[in-house]
C-alpha cells in the first residue's frame, strides 16, 4: 500500500500539474513552430545540458547579432559621476559596502528631508475617517483602521485641509 502511494501520488500530481500548465498557455501549433524556427535561426537554443550555454553564445559568428541597446552618452555618464562624487553617493573602498556619505556625513551635503503631512491634514483625515466609521476607539486602544484601502477616500480630506490652510495664509 505504501509503495503504491509513493508511486501513484507523484504521478497524479505530475499529470494534473501538466494539464494545469497546458490550460494557461494559449499557443497554437503554428505559433510554437514559428518560435522554434526563430530560435534555430538566432541560435537561441541550449547547446548541451552540461554548460548551459546557448548556441549563439558558443559560436556567435554563425548567428546574427542581437541589436544593441542604446545606452547613455558620455556626457550623461560623466554628469552622473560628478553628481555622485559631489554627494558622496559612491561606495567606499574596503568599507563593507558603505557609501562615502554614510562614513563621513559631515563632508557631504545632507539629503533633503521628505515633506510630511501638516497637523491640519492629519486632523482632517482623522475626522473624515471617524465620519466614515473606519476607526474604532476605546480608552485602552490606539485607533485602528479597519479597511486601509479606503485611505484613498480619507486622503482628500487632508488635502482639502492643506488647501484651506494655504488660502488662510494668503488672506492674512
Amino acid at each position: 500500500m505504501k509503495l503504491s502511494n509513493r508511486i501513484l501520488l507523484p504521478l497524479i500530481f505530475a499529470a494534473t500539474a501538466g494539464s494545469a500548465f497546458a490550460q494557461n498557455t494559449q499557443l497554437s501549433r503554428a505559433k510554437v513552430k514559428a518560435e522554434l524556427v526563430e530560435a534555430i535561426r538566432t541560435g537561441d537554443l541550449l547547446a548541451d545540458g552540461e554548460t548551459g550555454l546557448k548556441l549563439n553564445e558558443i559560436n556567435p559568428s554563425k548567428y546574427p547579432s542581437k541589436p544593441s541597446q542604446l545606452g547613455k552618452t558620455r556626457a550623461q555618464v560623466r554628469a552622473e559621476l560628478e553628481e555622485a562624487i559631489r554627494t558622496g553617493d559612491m561606495f567606499a573602498v574596503g568599507e563593507a559596502g558603505l557609501k562615502l556619505n554614510e562614513i563621513h556625513p559631515s563632508k557631504y551635503p545632507s539629503k533633503p528631508a521628505q515633506v510630511g503631512k501638516t497637523r491640519a491634514q492629519v486632523q482632517a483625515e482623522l475626522s473624515e475617517a471617524k465620519r466614515m466609521g473606519l476607526l474604532k476607539f476605546s480608552d485602552s486602544e490606539y485607533p485602528v483602521v479597519y479597511e486601509p484601502e479606503l485611505g484613498d477616500q480619507i486622503r482628500p480630506a487632508g488635502e482639502r485641509a492643506a488647501d484651506m490652510k494655504v488660502v488662510q495664509l494668503i488672506q492674512q
